[in-house]
């Protein structure tokens, strides 16, 4: 059986201090404790636990949903919706997250994603250059999500994309991008789903 990583072994070895446990048991409620720039001060809790990518993506999706005049109504999304995020300030645009539900779309794994501009999706293995001439897609769809990336625009498109596997489908492709921490854009996050009618 596989030994504990650090954080089960200190969440098995936890003990509540007997002030705080009599006040449980007593049935008073006490604050907890909070250091000064801390909201939780919790020895077994550690920062980046539920965010192992680095992203926090449940802040992201708040921006997408609470933007200010959205172009495009994407309606309720849940954990099971597809989606990327690709980073607009470095160069060619390069894919920094992928979800599970993108995994199982695509058939790529996340390793075979991340740092990759989204265009490897445009042919069969992958293997489409930037500015290349592309066989697959409508070239006006391409001018179209060229100038949204550029001008940091909403656009909502149906376009051929290929799974890993070779076989080609229609993904239904939204892209919203969002600023953080600054007034430019700094992240595009791509909504994706496969027409299946």
């Amino acid at each position: 059986m596989p030994g504990l990583n650090y954080w089960e072994d200190s969440a098995l070895d936890y003990h509540f201090d007997t002030e705080n446990q009599a006040s449980a048991e007593s049935g008073t409620i006490q604050p907890i404790p909070v250091g000064p720039k801390d909201s939780v001060h919790d020895a077994i809790i550690y920062p980046g636990l539920y965010a192992p990518s680095g992203y926090d993506m449940m802040n992201i999706l708040v921006r997408v949903m609470s933007r200010a005049n959205p172009i495009i109504e994407l309606g309720a999304i849940d954990a099971s919706c597809a989606l990327i995020l690709c980073d607009l300030q470095q160069p060619d645009c390069p894919v920094v997250y992928a979800n599970d539900p993108f995994v199982e779309l695509t058939g790529y794994s996340q390793r075979e994603v991340i740092g990759r501009n989204c265009r490897f999706m445009q042919a069969p293995g992958g293997t489409v250059r930037k500015s290349s001439a592309r066989k697959h897609v409508d070239k006006d769809t391409i001018k179209k999500m060229r100038r949204a990336v550029e001008r940091n625009e909403e656009l909502a498109v149906e376009v051929v994309n290929f799974k890993k596997n070779g076989r080609q489908f229609i993904n239904l492709l939204a892209m919203i991008p969002i600023c953080w921490n600054s007034a430019e854009p700094k992240y595009s996050v791509g909504f994706q789903a496969e027409k299946t009618w």
